[in-house]
């Protein structure tokens, strides 16, 4: 091996563990890691967060001043429903964007906020990904309530699955599903963290959002890294690792 020629060290637990629940979670230890870490005011997940938001928002008004142009409110379920799929679709590639540098960062990597946009390369997959994740859910809700509930919690990895593993869609929803009746604590955990930061935020106006939504995502990120492991490249000589997803 060349003094140059990168290293691969892999993180945290692996795909085939996971399915065989051969990894031990400490969620009290995972929870402790992710407020460090969002305690600091962690600019570097509030920078893209916030930015993205603003995206969303622009986005949406833009949308729905087209939509009434061509007949459609906001008023009816249609509207509702059409807007949420464009949105999907637009936004997929930014939200796994915005997953993966909280994952850099709780495997000791300082991403670039361009990071956001680095998963648009794959943009059809991943919004793929989404709209297929979305219908599960609905039809789940639609059906059993309890069903859609637990589809919702199960699926929050998938669009991380598609881009880290480059899994394809069926396989990264499948995986999900069953890793999260392995160790359903741990997904219901990022849920109840999701229901805080929205309604804690709401309540402060958005101010809690700037250390709730960083405690989310590296929990999920930190959840992501003990289950399905992070390789990374390692330079000789370079401090800095480089990201293999």
């Amino acid at each position: 091996m060349t003094e140059n020629e990168p290293q691969t060290v892999h993180v945290g637990g692996s795909v085939e563990q996971a399915m065989a629940k051969q990894i031990k979670l400490d969620l009290g230890a995972m929870l402790k890691e992710a407020w460090q870490g969002a305690a600091r005011f962690d600019r570097g997940l509030i920078a893209p967060f916030l930015m993205l938001v603003g995206i969303t928002m622009i986005l949406g008004v833009v949308m729905v001043e087209l939509m009434e142009h061509l007949g459609w409110t906001l008023h009816d379920l249609q509207g509702q429903t059409l807007l949420q799929l464009i949105l999907t679709v637009m936004l997929a590639p930014a939200l796994v964007g915005l997953q993966l540098i909280a994952l850099q960062q709780v495997v000791g990597l300082r991403p670039p906020m361009q990071m956001l946009w680095h998963w648009y390369r794959v943009g059809p997959v991943l919004s793929l990904t989404a709209l297929m994740s979305l219908a599960i859910v609905n039809i789940g809700m639609m059906l059993f309530i309890v069903p859609g509930l637990f589809l919702q919690i199960a699926l929050t990895p998938v669009l991380m699955l598609v881009a880290d593993k480059g899994m394809s869609p069926f396989t990264a929803i499948k995986i999900s599903v069953l890793v999260c009746v392995r160790y359903f604590v741990g997904f219901l955990l990022c849920q109840l963290l999701s229901i805080l930061a929205v309604l804690v935020s709401a309540v402060t106006l958005g101010i809690a959002s700037l250390w709730l939504v960083p405690l989310l995502m590296r929990f999920q990120a930190i959840l992501y890294r003990e289950l399905f492991g992070v390789r990374l490249k390692l330079a000789t000589g370079n401090s800095q690792a480089m990201f293999n997803a």
